[in-house]
């Protein structure tokens, strides 16, 4: 099961705080029962600064558990951040057992689709997943698209102003982290 955070953050004055908090509740969030990975990503080339987490948890019971809620799942840790936010959204997916681990040397890319049937602007072969349709205890489960593509590829791979339309590239911040 996978776990997906995205994020616009549009204030660059607490963008470095933000960025501090984040890989604080990262460390701990990790930890928890049923999390197995965590990584976290910068889309290339976009202003305002645009960020995706991608987590393996066990099962969508994880996002619902005491020791979720405990640690600030749903948002209550982040408050302070909330109105630097212009996006977040969180989805639940089906359709690979674990995310895959990016390099430094490599990046992401990724599509929402309606289908897994989309033509994309890539030849390589995406990693197609499903979105699980949940509400979580304590706010809604946005489930903003049906479908996404992963792609993971070289970044020596990748042409300068590449094209990947509505697309997103994505560069990781972290190593993937898993449970001490």
């Amino acid at each position: 099961m996978i776990y997906m955070v995205d994020h616009i953050y549009a204030n660059p004055d607490t963008e470095p705080e933000w960025h501090s908090w984040y890989a604080g509740y990262l460390r701990e969030l990790i930890n928890l029962p049923g999390y197995l990975s965590a990584q976290r990503f910068k889309a290339i080339g976009v202003t305002p600064s645009r960020y995706l987490s991608i987590y393996t948890i066990a099962s969508t019971d994880v996002v619902d558990s005491p020791a979720y809620k405990n640690n600030g799942g749903g948002g209550h840790r982040s408050v302070r951040f909330h109105a630097s936010y212009n996006l977040w959204t969180r989805n639940l997916f089906e359709g690979i057992e674990r995310a895959p681990a990016v390099g430094n040397d490599q990046r992401v890319l990724v599509f929402d689709a309606a289908s897994p049937n989309r033509k994309l602007p890539t030849e390589h072969q995406p990693l197609w997943l499903k979105s699980v349709p949940k509400r979580m205890v304590g706010y809604a489960q946005q489930m903003t698209t049906p479908y996404r593509a992963l792609i993971v590829l070289d970044a020596s791979a990748i042409a300068g102003a590449a094209d990947f339309g509505d697309g997103f590239l994505y560069e990781p911040i972290i190593p993937m982290l898993t449970p001490q």
